[in-house]
């Protein structure tokens, strides 16, 4: 797995540049745009800069075919849950939705991969791999809360690992 660096240019909005301090969970939201890519996605948090009353992004992006591109920096709190205590203890990943409004296959694999590796390398259990339903009750992402065990067997699979 390939990830591309795209990081968001400073900004009260978008990147704060304040520290993570330890980090220990994984939040997982999505994109409220079908059918735009990671890089789209990105961009459209970038202009968020310059809207007053629109505050977020995440570390990480996955597209549709499996792309991921990194936003934040990791050492970085990225603005995802609005929740300050969650958002500074947090790295954050974003899925982009397809013209149906769900995830491929694709897209999956690359989240089980960016999430094993984040669990290795923070020593994050995986009950601290969480939807940001479960820190605000934003319905994101949508197929990750109707039906949890989407997660629960995404992260109990068996992937063969890849060193990025």
């Amino acid at each position: 797995m390939k990830i591309k660096k795209y990081y968001l240019t400073k900004s009260n909005n978008t990147r704060r540049m304040e520290k993570l301090e330890n980090v220990n969970k994984i939040i997982i939201t999505s994109s409220r745009y079908k059918g735009f890519s990671s890089l789209k996605n990105r961009n459209v948090i970038e202009m968020s800069k310059y809207k007053e009353d629109r505050e977020f992004s995440c570390h990480y992006i996955i597209g549709i075919s499996g792309e991921v591109i990194n936003i934040i920096p990791e050492d970085e709190a990225a603005i995802c849950t609005r929740n300050q205590s969650i958002d500074e203890r947090s790295i954050s990943i974003m899925l982009c939705l397809d013209k149906n409004g769900g995830y491929t296959k694709n897209e999956m694999d690359s989240l089980k991969l960016l999430i094993d590796r984040l669990i290795e390398k923070y020593d994050i259990s995986k009950e601290d791999v969480l939807t940001e339903y479960d820190i605000n009750n934003s319905r994101k992402p949508l197929e990750l809360v109707d039906e949890p065990i989407i997660l629960y067997n995404l992260l109990n699979a068996k992937i063969a690992r890849v060193t990025l």
